[in-house]
């Protein structure tokens, strides 16, 4: 439980040490990404290992907002999310992956 937000869980209950770890490291690497929403001055000590300095920015992909810091939680220390967020993560990575890229653009603007 986090002193400031008492209403929060505790990292170390949600510990998964059995989460497969490429879908681990799918979430992470998603988690890692996104669009800065809010940033905060000064940052927070992992409430786990007390190393990692997580810094104050928060991240969106128009449907979750998270807090820079928790791609550290799921990686370093196995923190496993909901399954609906999970998946959302792991299915918004395919589409990127999958994506065509339209490079035809950048050529045309480059030839001018």
């Amino acid at each position: 439980m986090s002193e400031e937000r008492p209403e929060l869980p505790d990292p170390q209950a949600l510990v998964d040490s059995r989460w497969d770890a490429d879908e681990r490291e799918d979430v992470a690497s998603y988690l890692s990404h996104g669009t800065v929403t809010r940033a905060c001055m000064g940052f927070s000590a992992c409430r786990i290992c007390g190393l990692s300095r997580n810094e104050g920015l928060e991240f969106t992909d128009g449907v979750f907002l998270w807090p820079q810091g928790l791609a550290h939680y799921v990686s370093e220390h196995s923190v496993r999310l909901p399954p609906d967020i999970v998946a959302h993560a792991r299915q918004r990575l395919q589409e990127i992956e999958s994506a065509i890229v339209d490079e035809s653009w950048w050529c045309e603007a480059t030839s001018m």
